[in-house]
C-alpha cells in the first residue's frame, strides 16, 4: 500500500489553545485530502527548548504558525522548493503565502464597543509578544484608535501580558496592588482576557460593574467563560493554510496574504449589548 503524503506543521507548543485550534483546522483539511500530519513543537518546555527535527525534505509541505521558525530555515526550505503557508505571520522578504485574521478590523471593533457603548474611557492595554505580526498589528491599531478617540493611556496601563494568562494575571494583579485607577480592559486576545476576569474578580473588583473587559479572538472557553471578544476563526485559519499547501504541491503558484475578517461576540464581561448607538 502506497504511503500517505504527510504535511510538516512546525509550532512552539502544540498544546497551548490557539496552536491547538489551528493545527485541528489544518489535520481536517490534511485526512480530507489523503495527507498525514507531522507536528514538531519544539518549545513545550520553555527553559529547555527541542531543536526542529522535520525532514523537509520527505515533507510535502510545510505550515508555519506565527513565528516558529526562524528565517534562515524558511529561506533554506523556500529556496529547496517545499511548499510553505504561514499562519499569523508575514515575511517580507519572501513570497510565502500566509493566512491572517484582520487584526486591525477587530481592534476597532473592540474598541468602538468598550468606549461608545460601555461608556469606559480608563483603559488598560494587556499585550502580546512584541515579536508577533497579531500582537504589534493589534497594539498599534489599539494605539491608532486611542487617537481617534481622543484618550491618553498611561504607559503604566500597557501590561505585559506575552500570550501566557499567568504573566497577564501577574500583571493585573501588581496593576491592582499599585492602585491604579481603570474601568475598561483590552486584551491581546482571549486566553489573557479570561484571566484577567478572573484576577479582578478575586480582587473583589466586579466585572462588569467596575471593569468592562474585552479580548481579541474566541473559542468555546471564551463564551463558557463570558468573555466579550472578537470572533477570529482560528480553525478556519489551519484549514486555509493546509489548501495552500495542496494546491501548491499540485503545482499552483500561492502568493499573497489571506486575511480573515472577525466579528464582534458579545457576552457578559463588557456590561453592555449590541442595541445601535444613539444619535
Amino acid at each position: 500500500m502506497a504511503r500517505k503524503p504527510v504535511l510538516g506543521i512546525i509550532t512552539n507548543d502544540q498544546h497551548q489553545v490557539f496552536q491547538r485550534n489551528v493545527i485541528a483546522g489544518a489535520s481536517d483539511i490534511a485526512v480530507r485530502y489523503g495527507y498525514s500530519v507531522q507536528i514538531d513543537s519544539y518549545a513545550e518546555d520553555p527553559d529547555h527548548p527541542s531543536p526542529i527535527t522535520l525532514d523537509c525534505a520527505a515533507l510535502s509541505g510545510v505550515l508555519v504558525i506565527a513565528d516558529a521558525a526562524p528565517l534562515d530555515l524558511l529561506r533554506s526550505m523556500y529556496e529547496s522548493g517545499t511548499p510553505l503557508s504561514l499562519v499569523s505571520h508575514l515575511v517580507p522578504e519572501l513570497p510565502i503565502p500566509s493566512v491572517i485574521a484582520d487584526n486591525v478590523q477587530g481592534m476597532s471593533e473592540l474598541v468602538k464597543h468598550i468606549v461608545e457603548r460601555c461608556h469606559r474611557r480608563k483603559l488598560v492595554y494587556i499585550r502580546g509578544v512584541p515579536t508577533q505580526r497579531d500582537s504589534s498589528e493589534r497594539e498599534a491599531a489599539f494605539f491608532r484608535e486611542m487617537l481617534r478617540y481622543n484618550i491618553s493611556v498611561p504607559d503604566i496601563h500597557f501590561l505585559r501580558g506575552d500570550f501566557s494568562a499567568s504573566v497577564a494575571a501577574q500583571s493585573v494583579q501588581a496593576m491592582i496592588d499599585n492602585g491604579a485607577d481603570f474601568d475598561g480592559v483590552i486584551a491581546a486576545d482571549y486566553v489573557m482576557g479570561i484571566t484577567v476576569v478572573e484576577t479582578l474578580r478575586r480582587n473583589g473588583r466586579a466585572v462588569p460593574g467596575d471593569v468592562s473587559v474585552v479580548g481579541f479572538g474566541d473559542a468555546p472557553e471564551a463564551e463558557t467563560a463570558g468573555l466579550t471578544t472578537v470572533a477570529a476563526d482560528v480553525v478556519e485559519q489551519g484549514r486555509r493554510a493546509a489548501r495552500q499547501l495542496i494546491s501548491q504541491q499540485q503545482g499552483t503558484r500561492i502568493t499573497g496574504v489571506t486575511v480573515l475578517s472577525v466579528r464582534l461576540m458579545i457576552r457578559e464581561t463588557c456590561g453592555c449589548s449590541a442595541l445601535p448607538l444613539k444619535v
